[in-house]
């Protein structure tokens, strides 16, 4: 039996391991401390419920919640299985501790970061398929230092390994163009790893349409004297069907669970549409506004360079870039038909642009001596981040996720005080001022209503009508008739109504939310002074997109002034 030899020297390797480490650095993020119980990512302890729905030892892998596919949730099953035993992390009725859920996020997450810094090895084994090993390492890098990749990498969420998947996919297109490869095993595996990464996050699903192009050129090229018809559309058809296998068996519940499964798809589809309540209210349409998520989650340079060889190596007839090209608009365009904007939706096309700096790059390189350092510098600009994008940006946020979070720095300060008024019921976006604070609200208004309100030390309070349904954000009755001795509330909260108030526009709805908050604001100011100082880490506060924001609101607490 011949043995597995692994080639030591191989650069995918040394790309992986470090992007592995980088990754690693902040992987420790938001886990619960000394006074939180639950993550600062609003979506880790609902993924962790949801696959504790899966059990494996009854064949059960129909969780009944299918806002995704259903494969990382199923892995999440079997690694807090393992991790839950060996990290004793169970209680007596075998329902995991808040000790054991934290063990579980930060396994997760470790996956993650190797699922990341293997996406980042595939970019650099496609880009040597038709890129020098200059423009192959660019290409690779700057996905290695890629904000957006880096920190979603460090999240216990379904994006690294949906973008694993979905360029694993992208490979095996770009592969389908050599005249060595089979076409058949090429298209199987184009099919199987868009479908894992369907079966992760449903946008995986147009990835295989890559194959398309590539198809249609390698049977242009005439490669073996197969014709179009006879090269290409049963191989389509059989990515296709892996596709959709891969699919099926990684989300048996579009087959097994049909109703449940169509319900939430379908939401899916409608939320997107409709939008993510006013997080997004009076942003620029999808398709420009991720143009803005690219800027800070990729590089400007980057995104402009990339653009630019999508462009040029489809009228210079690559092959391989329009391959690319094709996969970037297939990808851009799913993602840009929705009035949702997170950056996590934009993950899957950097790697795309990646692929073009490094192409540029080699095009520089090719024309003249000039041209190779222009080149080299180009790349270097990019990776590292002349634009404050790349290795800088990446950098920073990996220092805002080392240090103390905001919330928890606030929440430090408010623990001893007596009263501590909020503007919102309390959730990811509060200040830390008991354990339970970032507590999902998918467990129901009445339950969370009887938890915070029951809190004291400090006494937690925001203006509460004789009817709990008509409560809502800054009610400045807080302010008039409860009169806290502390106010709190972080740029996850304000942002939104501080914008629609600055357009005066938007719907009726939206003026009347952005009306609430300037009569909070003035009203506060009046009686409240803003206490300075304390929870600011001192790193600095920068407005970006939610999921990006995550790791660092801006925190603003307000003291009653003494008469």
């Amino acid at each position: 039996m011949n043995k597995l030899k692994i080639n030591w020297k191989d650069p995918i390797l040394l790309i992986v391991v470090l992007a592995f480490a980088y990754r690693l650095i902040g992987v420790g993020w938001g886990l619960p401390n000394d006074i939180r119980a639950i993550s600062l990512h609003p979506d880790e302890q609902v993924n962790l419920i949801f696959a504790r729905q899966i059990i494996p030892g009854q064949l059960k892998f129909t969780p009944g919640i299918y806002n995704y596919g259903t494969l990382y949730f199923t892995f999440l099953r079997f690694l807090s299985d393992v991790v839950g035993v060996y990290a004793n992390g169970f209680d007596a009725q075998g329902q995991l501790t808040p000790g054991g859920m934290a063990a579980v996020h930060l396994v997760a997450r470790v996956f993650n970061c190797l699922f990341g810094a293997i996406t980042c090895g595939l970019v650099f084994a496609i880009g040597r398929r038709f890129l020098t090993s200059v423009g192959a390492t660019f290409a690779a890098v700057a996905c290695l230092v890629a904000p957006a990749l880096v920190v979603h990498s460090r999240f216990q969420t379904v994006d690294a390994m949906a973008t694993m998947f979905v360029v694993a996919s992208l490979y095996w297109c770009i592969r389908a163009l050599d005249a060595s490869e089979p076409l058949r095993r090429a298209a199987l595996w184009a099919g199987v790893f868009a479908g894992l990464s369907a079966g992760t996050k449903y946008v995986g699903f147009v990835a295989v349409m890559a194959l398309i192009p590539a198809i249609l050129l390698r049977a242009k090229a005439g490669v073996e004297g197969e014709g179009a018809q006879k090269l290409g559309w049963s191989n389509l058809g059989l990515a296709i069907l892996a596709c959709v296998g891969a699919f099926l068996v990684t989300t048996p519940g579009a087959l097994l669970d049909r109703e449940a499964f169509v319900r939430d798809f379908t939401f899916e589809l409608n939320h997107s549409k409709e939008g993510h309540g006013i997080v997004f209210a009076q942003t620029a349409p999808a398709f420009l506004f991720h143009l803005g998520n690219l800027w800070q989650g990729f590089s400007l340079i980057g995104l402009l360079a990339g653009l630019y060889a999508l462009v040029r190596g489809s009228l210079l007839k690559s092959a391989q870039v329009v391959v690319i090209a094709v996969y970037f608009v297939l990808l851009y365009a799913a993602v840009s038909g929705g009035q949702i904007k997170f950056m996590r939706y934009i993950l899957p096309t950097i790697p795309a642009l990646a692929l073009g700096v490094g192409y540029v790059v080699d095009l520089m390189r090719a024309k003249s001596e000039i041209g190779r350092k222009v080149g080299i510098v180009l790349g270097l600009a990019v990776c590292g981040g002349l634009d404050k994008s790349g290795f800088v940006s990446s950098g920073t946020m990996t220092v805002q996720m080392l240090a103390a979070d905001p919330r928890d720095l606030a929440g430090r300060y408010l623990k001893d005080k007596s009263e501590v008024g909020l503007v919102s019921d309390p959730w990811f976006w509060s200040a830390t001022v008991h354990p339970e604070m970032p507590m999902t609200r998918m467990f129901g208004p009445k339950r969370l209503l009887e938890l915070w309100s029951g809190w004291t030390s400090p006494k937690v309070v925001r203006y509460m009508p004789e009817n709990p349904a008509e409560r809502y954000d800054w009610d400045q009755r807080l302010i008039t008739e409860l009169k806290p001795e502390y106010i709190t509330f972080s740029s996850f909260e304000y942002a939104a109504v501080q914008r629609i108030a600055d357009s005066k526009q938007g719907s009726d709805v939206e003026k009347l939310f952005a009306s609430r908050y300037l009569e909070f604001v003035d009203e506060l100011g009046k009686t409240y002074e803003i206490v300075p100082g304390g929870w600011d880490d001192g790193i600095g506060h920068r407005l970006m997109v939610e999921d990006m924001e995550y790791i660092h609101p801006r925190v603003t607490i307000w003291k009653r002034k003494t008469p």
